[in-house]
């Protein structure tokens, strides 16, 4: 895992410190190989899937990057993105859920009173 380290300062005077950048791991990802088959179908080697937690029937995203490259994301994965990417609307102790709720409450009201003075005036109606 990498680490950053900042070297010590002698002396009384403080100094700015340049951290130093010390992997203990080398940086190279695992690359896998896989050929595509004339229907267009890759298959994933087993520790993919594995690592990934991808089953029989699972669906995965596939992106087409810009430059070329393909992401894949499992429906998992997406889904926490998604839900970062609107993490910045969220108030702080108040639930969105809790607020369509209410309103949803306050609209039956409203259509309550409606078909109350709707019923009233019919019945006047036919009287």
């Amino acid at each position: 895992m990498a680490q950053y380290r900042i070297p010590k300062a002698k002396g009384v005077r403080v100094h700015e410190a340049v951290p130093e950048y010390v992997a203990d791991e080398p940086l190279m990802l695992p690359v896998f190989h896989v050929k595509v088959t004339d229907r267009g179908r890759l298959v994933l080697p087993a520790e993919i899937r594995e690592k990934l937690d991808i089953h029989d029937g699972d669906k995965v995203a596939l992106t087409l990057e810009d430059d070329g490259r393909v992401t894949l994301q499992t429906r998992e994965v997406a889904i926490c993105r998604m839900r970062g990417m609107f993490k910045h609307l969220a108030r702080p102790g108040r639930l969105e859920s809790d607020e369509l709720i209410k309103e949803r409450r306050r609209e039956a009201r409203r259509e309550e009173k409606k078909f109350r003075v709707w019923d009233a005036r019919l019945r006047k109606a036919g009287k």
